[in-house]
């Protein structure tokens, strides 16, 4: 494997995003618009605006006053991939630049708690609830948390330790448990029980971190929450994205989300006991998510190629050691969907593509995929 070409890959992109400030668009950041006071805070309404700015082909948000913005997670996941490219060269500015910005992520935590956790850069609506700007969820909680460990574990600062600690509180006093047949599922957002896979473990396995680095007493919760998703794994290996009857999809980066938390839970704990979830989970998502070299959405449908799907898919793989197959889709998603400015395109279908800059679903999530990638090539 050459890595000469993921590197000029990469290169291109932190370029972009120095460039733009780490600034992008986000999928869903169709109400930042000017057009939603014409929505009249009706919640079908705001859906269709939303939705609408999402799904058509071309970006509209420039003519609808949607600004370019930096997202906690989206910066978050490019200082771990400058963290990636420290590791490898020890070159001291990557370590610099990361640190600046893994600060401004502290900085801009959700102003709703006290303990630390973070949230969207815009008001979210769908069918199932509402979530007001900087209200945070799991997700983006845990998976920043997740950065923090690493960069505690490279610098052993103080800082991130206490961040640490912070965050981990908010996952246990500040989120409801679904109580399930002596297990847990750590709702997606504060106030209302939300049970969603990738959401509940990747906060499980952040607590099991957490526990490790910091001494937090987790009251079971890491434990509990991995079991409640590995009982609920279907008997393919696979898991619905949810257990509501109107979440039972299944796709590709929702899919890399669980594996890779159940990776680390087992790394930071030493608990074996979901070996055999592992190894089903990871047989299925290599044998059903990938056209050959083009990572799918779904199981079953390969366009269109969505670019938090192969960011995903790079890191699921190299997490995974697969690292043969992790770099074969890197080069067909450089050469197909990165920009001759350095960013990579929001989605590919058959015939076109939409070529917006979507921060931490698409510049983020290579940033961190590509420096993971080359740390091991």
């Amino acid at each position: 494997m050459n890595s000469e070409r993921i590197l000029q890959s990469y290169e291109k992109l932190r370029e972009h995003l120095q460039k733009n400030d780490y600034r992008g668009y986000d999928p869903f950041d169709g109400l930042n618009s000017y057009l939603n006071i014409l929505t009249f805070k009706n919640k079908y309404l705001q859906i269709g605006l939303q939705q609408s700015v999402r799904r058509l082909p071309f970006n509209i948000r420039p003519i609808a006053g949607i600004r370019k913005n930096r997202s906690t997670k989206g910066v978050a996941f490019c200082a771990s991939g400058l963290l990636a490219s420290y590791r490898k060269s020890k070159e001291p500015l990557f370590l610099e630049d990361a640190e600046k910005l893994m600060d401004w992520v502290i900085e801009n935590r959700s102003p709703f708690f006290k303990n630390y956790s973070w949230g969207n850069h815009f008001d979210y609506v769908s069918r199932v609830f509402y979530l007001p700007k900087g209200m945070p969820t799991v997700v983006w909680t845990g998976l920043v948390g997740m950065i923090l460990v690493e960069f505690y574990e490279e610098t052993k600062k103080d800082k991130y330790l206490d961040a640490i600690k912070k965050t981990a509180k908010f996952i246990i006093e500040d989120l409801p448990l679904y109580d399930s047949e002596n297990t847990f599922c750590i709702s997606y957002i504060p106030y209302q029980k939300k049970n969603v896979h990738n959401a509940n473990v990747i906060g499980g396995s952040f607590l099991a971190q957490a526990k490790k680095l910091a001494g937090i007493n987790t009251e079971q919760v890491d434990k509990l929450s991995m079991s409640y998703t590995a009982k609920h794994q279907l008997k393919e290996g696979a898991w619905w994205y949810g257990q509501r009857k109107d979440m039972h999809w299944i796709d590709n980066f929702h899919t890399g989300y669980v594996l890779d938390a159940f990776r680390r839970y087992k790394e930071a704990s030493g608990d074996t006991d979901f070996d055999e979830n592992i190894k089903k989970g990871f047989d299925y998502y290599r044998k059903n998510f990938f056209d050959n070299d083009i990572p799918k959405y779904y199981f079953d449908k390969t366009y269109p190629v969505d670019i938090q799907c192969a960011s995903q898919s790079i890191e699921t793989l190299v997490n995974f050691q697969d690292i043969e197959k992790a770099y074969s889709v890197a080069l067909w998603t450089i050469e197909n969907m990165q920009s001759s400015s350095g960013h990579f395109y929001f989605r590919k279908y058959k015939r076109g593509e939409n070529r917006t800059d979507m921060m931490h679903w698409g510049q983020g999530t290579m940033m961190r995929a590509l420096g993971r990638l080359l740390e091991v090539i």
